[in-house]
């Protein structure tokens, strides 16, 4: 792949803007979504229901929309994620866990039209099921290897730690560290940095020092990239790693670093 491709990919995934012809719309933070067509517009409604707090209304209609169609590529994908950002707001875990399994999944694993939306759909999933079960890391863990080294784009590279953080992968995130760390060149960079401390904190079973950095994090994610509704994952993860460090006797740490 040369570096034309790879900063296309990058565009896609950050931003999803694909083509330069696309009307601008923006989620309540300014972040830009996209907009044309009829998978553009079923995705900015989805937006907006989601910044309005209308989560059964917009269930409502975007499953109505998504009702006997089919797609694909990173568009597709990324409705299916709001699809299921919105079951999961009902309390339908079961029916959101199916829908990353049969139109999520599958994507992540043969292409590269996912590399924020699984990672960013399983945590969610992670840390709301109802009971303890193992989760498909492993299939976002082999993707995000075989992107990271290619794809230098903050927002990407975040749920590319992310998905080594679910999988319990240390190593990755250390090694990522290592080279990362050397070679800062802007302040999302430098936040990503800490989100990885913190990832690599988790995977470490540190939950205290890793609920810590990810409450640090979480106001400042809109500059790493992505809209709201997917940066508000990184609130729910830090209060999941702080009762984490409640449940395993790390939670001292967690309040005396408040």
């Amino acid at each position: 792949m040369n570096v034309a491709d790879t900063h296309q990919i990058a565009a896609e995934h950050s931003s999803h803007v694909q083509s330069r012809n696309r009307i601008r719309a923006t989620d309540t933070s300014g972040y830009v979504v996209f907009s044309n067509g009829g998978k553009g517009s079923a995705h900015v409604m989805a937006h907006r229901m989601l910044d309005q707090g209308q989560i059964v209304l917009g269930h409502d209609r975007l499953g109505a929309w998504l009702e006997g169609r089919t797609g694909s590529g990173s568009d597709w994908a990324h409705l299916q994620f709001h699809m299921a950002i919105f079951e999961l707001g009902i309390g339908d875990w079961d029916a959101a866990y199916e829908r990353f399994l049969t139109a999520v999944l599958p994507v992540a694993q043969t292409t590269e039209d996912a590399l924020t939306d699984g990672p960013g759909l399983l945590w969610r999933l992670a840390i709301t099921a109802p009971a303890p079960i193992n989760l498909p890391w492993e299939v976002l863990r082999q993707t995000a290897l075989r992107s990271i080294c290619r794809i230098r784009d903050p927002f990407i590279e975040l749920h590319h730690l992310l998905a080594f953080a679910g999988a319990g992968d240390r190593e990755s995130i250390d090694s990522w560290l290592r080279l990362h760390t050397r070679e800062i060149r802007s302040e999302r960079e430098r936040l990503v940095i800490q989100a990885g401390v913190g990832l690599r904190a988790y995977a470490d079973r540190s939950y205290g020092e890793a609920g810590i950095a990810l409450r640090q994090l979480a106001p400042y994610t809109q500059k790493i990239g992505g809209s709201r509704a997917q940066n508000e994952l990184f609130k729910d993860l830090a209060e999941y790693f702080r009762r984490l460090a409640e449940r395993s006797g790390s939670a001292i740490l967690y309040r005396t670093s408040a």
